[in-house]
């Protein structure tokens, strides 16, 4: 082994300061440094290879060094405060949660619809049918896609259990047609709806013949029912139930509920039949017929309007035999307004050429409907000096809220200040129109609609979606 210049040995390491750039000396090896070995070739050539040590890892302290510190009295106070400040902050947020909680403010229950009240009803005519899938000929499908192309998912069929065996389908269509549009209807989910038993019965009826039946009727009436009977609800619930909710029709129109006791045997069986079968028997059937006669105006209708907005009413409608009574251009406007308040439209009289021309309105119509304001939100008319604009909005919070307007001036155009009533926004964006024509210069184009000066022309209605400002 030979020695270098400072008399140090190949193979052993140099205890001695190295010299640095800025003049100091490190030592290249210490107790807390590993030890480098420089290690000659073999055979000799004149290199060297170094060899470091492994440096030992830092394993923080041991349990007995931490446990000299676990009694510390400035370590037990740290924790001590730590821990304080842990739960005095834990309370802190769950008391601040109970007070938010409580102090919100509270949201009304939600009204939830019946659903023989949410769809419009397709009145649909068994004996004379519309190709409405254009196959070329007339059959239970046209039910489907008459209803699919309406957005409506009620069917209603006229007249269908038979006075004299209710039981059995009425003589005035053909049972075997009748069974296949009920099939067809339920497998699609349509919901089918028919009218009530009626009051009162011929001699020939099947209940008013047999003996065991007597006290169903009132004595000397002629065949009238007594519904104060229980026993008499409790069959007219056992038919309803057991062959017409079978068969899949699952409500049914009371022509009138006008005396308490009716009114109470209504409310019986709908009990029954909502409870176990999702059944419902409705009355408050108004025929739109009867008021849609010569002489019909705004004035008329708001009136009208006004007096069904406190209770849901069915309102049988046929726009065909309303044009031959009014301009068809306001029996759109009806239609369009119509279809927008409290209550439940029964249209029919729909032929292939009608539903071609109305469908695409009605189908709109249908869709903004299912909308919960319409469903369930409040309902305020405009208050306007112009007798031939009927106007009004239907608001709920939360929701979108609409305003609905129409002129029934067939010369006269008409301004509507829709922010009169609390909640309207400023503006909105139109959904709907009817018998809208290109405007005129000055006047906006539609889209965007200023709810402070809606202007619509002569026979012109507007559907407009706006935010509550509530």
């Amino acid at each position: 082994m030979t020695e270098d210049k400072n008399g140090v040995k190949n193979g052993e390491a140099n205890t001695e300061m190295a010299p640095q750039e800025d003049g100091t000396k490190v030592p290249l090896t210490d107790n807390e440094c590993p030890e480098a070995k420089f290690i000659q070739s073999n055979p000799p050539n004149g290199d060297a290879r170094i060899d470091v040590g492994t440096v030992p890892a830092f394993s923080g302290l041991s349990k007995e060094e931490l446990m000299k510190y676990s009694n510390d009295p400035f370590w037990v106070r740290l924790r001590w405060f730590l821990f304080i400040i842990f739960w005095l902050g834990w309370v802190a947020m769950l008391v601040v949660s109970i007070v938010i909680i409580v102090m919100a403010p509270r949201c009304a229950p939600q009204e939830k619809l019946e659903w023989v009240q949410e769809s419009a009803m397709l009145q649909y005519d068994a004996v004379n049918g519309v190709d409405a899938d254009n196959d070329g000929n007339v059959n239970p499908n046209d039910v489907v896609e008459m209803a699919k192309v309406l957005g409506m998912t009620s069917v209603y069929l006229e007249d269908l259990i038979s006075p004299l065996d209710f039981e059995m389908v009425s003589d005035k269509y053909n049972s075997v047609e009748i069974e296949k549009i009920l099939a067809v209807a339920k497998e699609n989910g349509l919901h089918v709806v028919t009218d009530f038993i009626p009051s009162q019965v011929g001699v020939d009826n099947t209940w008013f013949k047999n003996e065991s039946y007597s006290d169903f009727f009132i004595p000397n009436s002629g065949g009238e029912f007594d519904f104060g009977n229980p026993d008499l609800i409790s069959a007219i619930t056992d038919v309803l139930r057991d062959v017409w909710v079978g068969k899949g029709v699952k409500a049914f129109l009371m022509a009138n509920a006008d005396t308490q006791e009716l009114r109470d045997a209504r409310d019986a069986i709908n009990a029954a039949l909502k409870d176990e079968v999702d059944g419902a028997v409705v009355s408050n059937i108004t025929d739109m017929s009867n008021e849609l006669e010569s002489g019909f105006n705004a004035e008329i209708y708001k009136a009208f309007l006004n007096g069904h907005m406190s209770d849901w009413t069915y309102y049988k409608y046929n726009p065909k035999v309303a044009e031959g009574k009014i301009t068809p251009e306001m029996v759109r406007l009806v239609t369009m307004s119509l279809f927008l308040v409290p209550g439940t439209p029964i249209l029919s009289g729909f032929d292939e050429k009608y539903l071609e021309s109305q469908k695409e309105e009605i189908k709109q119509l249908s869709d903004i409907r299912m909308k919960e304001s319409i469903k369930v939100g409040t309902m305020a008319f405009v208050n306007t000096t112009n007798e031939d604009v009927v106007a009004y909005a239907r608001i709920l919070k939360g929701t979108p809220g609409y305003a609905v307007a129409v002129n029934m001036n067939s010369n006269n155009n008409a301004t509507i200040d829709f922010t009169t009533i609390n909640g309207v926004d400023e503006s909105g964006d139109v959904s709907l129109e009817a018998n809208y024509e290109e405007a005129p210069a000055d006047r906006a184009p539609r889209g965007k609609q200023d709810l402070s000066n809606v202007r619509l022309g002569p026979y012109e209605g507007i559907v407009v979606q706006f935010v509550p400002n509530l």
